[in-house]
């Protein structure tokens, strides 16, 4: 009995070894391209005026 379970591990193993991959992995989402660094840079410096803007507001009143 215990010869039986080797070989069928060992069976499995080796099928799984020289399997040819007919299923790749797809990913479920398409990968976004990454932002550039002139994007992040705008958007800081937007992000920065606008920031400094409500603190000008509030300072003001």
């Amino acid at each position: 009995m215990p010869e039986d379970r080797e070989k069928l591990v060992t069976d499995a193993l080796r099928a799984q070894a020289t399997s040819s991959g007919a299923h790749p992995h797809v990913p479920a989402r398409p990968v976004r391209p990454a932002l550039g660094a002139g994007w992040v840079l705008l958007l800081a410096v937007l992000l920065g005026l606008a920031a400094g803007t409500v603190v000008a507001v509030i300072t003001l009143r």
